[in-house]
């Protein structure tokens, strides 16, 4: 946006504040103006976890200022760019967040236009976030007005049909999102990179570079679709977020019109009537002769299950965790998880098996600390007190070591007074330590600390991690 500063509002609390700079005749500023705010007032609305919300809009003289919370940890182009491609677990993890709040921001009539790795952010302890709603179009608005045939947006992830031009549509956005976490698992745009006017032709035409096989089938198979360079065959966002894009690009397959035959003989033409006549027919007394029934009710134990009639017509809708005929699966409801527990193994069967523990917000003591990490969005938070012990020679160190279990990663975080002192990653099953050296040597410095463990990336386990504590000020 040309301008992008860190602030604190009233209450001290860091926001970050982009300003766009309204140009061109009184009359187009004021209509620009007169959009930007009809495009905040539908932002204002859009609350969902995974959208950075726009907390505010400030009219400065002739620019005007939106206000948004700030989230300091980075954004995807800067993780992959340090550190390469995620694992496809990770992937996984960020489609299913990136999604969600796309299909919300879609349901609220709100298209982006713009999303690409650097409109990606991520909080502190690993979350991940969609920023720049609707800025695509104010930024297309500060010019006046919005204008036909004007690409607005960043080619290397653009939807075809938006690089020729067209009016960009919330499949546009879930192409973009697509190119985007192509992106975040193999460190590449899909077109490819190069001088800018070659990657809007290629977009334009929608020349994409083939999905590279070393990246697993089930993610291949579930950025395709959404890469379809024809928009009436991706997937909405939210049947992406549910896994059902295959269906839907079935489903974009069947509106194709028919190809036209030959004429018949004149006799051929008499079967399919009477056919039809005769289908009409066996329908019309199976539909009077049969009622489909579903219906719960509980077995011995007192389980709610789920029944159908053992008629050649009757029907059932399994749910996630009940098939049809079978009892509820563990903690859940048939649908989703209760109790605060998760489903890591991804096996209905099981329901949910991870178990929340009662370790977190203890004291974290000297001892070796196991918890798990128990529902998906859980941190976990432990208080302890550091001594000021006798050092000779100033050199009191406090060490905090966290080790993630297999598989997964975790984050370890510091704090005095809510405030990070130092954080690091522990990931499959590696240690990572924290070090505190003794802040002075003449003062008491005892304190009150807390370590704080979260989520790094979408990969989970319910085997526990460990905490440990070692040496004072």
């Amino acid at each position: 946006m040309g301008v992008v500063d860190l602030a604190l509002d009233a209450q001290g609390n860091p926001v970050a504040v982009k300003r766009l700079a309204l140009h061109g005749s009184i009359h187009d500023m004021h209509r620009a103006r007169q959009r930007v705010r009809r495009e905040a007032t539908a932002l204002a609305t859009l609350d969902h976890p995974g959208v950075v919300r726009l907390i505010e809009v400030i009219d400065d003289g002739d620019d005007i200022v939106l206000v948004m919370p700030y989230l300091n940890g980075g954004t995807l182009a800067d993780r992959v760019r340090a550190h390469g491609p995620m694992p496809p677990a990770m992937v996984h993890g960020l489609a299913d967040q990136l999604l969600g709040a796309l299909a919300s921001a879609h349901r609220a009539g709100i298209v982006h236009r713009d999303i690409k790795p650097a409109n990606v952010l991520f909080d502190d302890v690993g979350n991940a976030y969609l920023t720049d709603f609707g800025v695509a179009t104010m930024r297309d608005a500060t010019s006046g007005l919005t204008a036909s045939e004007v690409v607005v947006g960043t080619p290397e992830f653009m939807a075809p049909e938006q690089a020729r031009g067209e009016r960009a549509t919330p499949s546009s956005d879930v192409f973009s999102l697509g190119a985007t976490l192509r992106y975040a698992a193999t460190a590449t745009p899909p077109y490819g990179r190069g001088d800018g006017r070659v990657i809007l032709n290629r977009a334009a035409e929608g020349k994409l570079d083939r999905m590279p096989v070393e990246l697993p089938r089930d993610l291949r198979d579930r950025l395709g679709p959404m890469l379809d360079k024809r928009p009436d065959r991706r997937p909405t966002a939210a049947a992406a977020a549910a896994g059902s894009a295959g269906g839907t690009q079935v489903l974009g397959s069947l509106r194709r019109p028919l190809a036209r035959r030959g004429p018949r003989p004149a006799g051929s033409r008499l079967w399919p009537i009477v056919a039809a006549i005769a289908m009409i027919a066996f329908v019309a007394v199976a539909a009077t002769a049969l009622t489909v029934v579903r219906t719960r009710t509980t077995d011995a134990a007192g389980v709610d299950v789920a029944v159908s009639p053992t008629t050649p017509s009757s029907t059932c809708t399994p749910l996630a965790y009940q098939p049809c005929g079978r009892p509820v699966a563990a903690f859940t409801d048939g649908v989703r998880c209760t109790d605060d527990h998760a489903d890591y193994d991804t096996d209905a069967a099981n329901g949910c098996e991870a178990a929340p523990d009662r370790v977190d917000g203890t004291t974290l003591t000297r001892p070796i600390t196991t918890a798990d990490l128990v529902p998906d969005a859980d941190i976990d938070r432990y208080p302890f007190h550091v001594s000021d012990n006798l050092q000779l020679f100033c050199d009191g160190a406090l060490h905090v070591t966290l080790t993630a279990p297999a598989g997964v990663s975790m984050r370890l975080d510091v704090l005095e007074g809510g405030n990070p002192l130092a954080t690091t990653v522990s990931t499959d099953g590696r240690s990572a330590t924290i070090t505190l050296d003794e802040p002075s040597c003449l003062a008491d410095d005892g304190v009150d600390l807390q370590a704080r463990v979260s989520w790094v990336g979408g990969a989970r386990s319910a085997a526990p991690y460990a905490l440990e504590r070692d040496g004072s000020y």
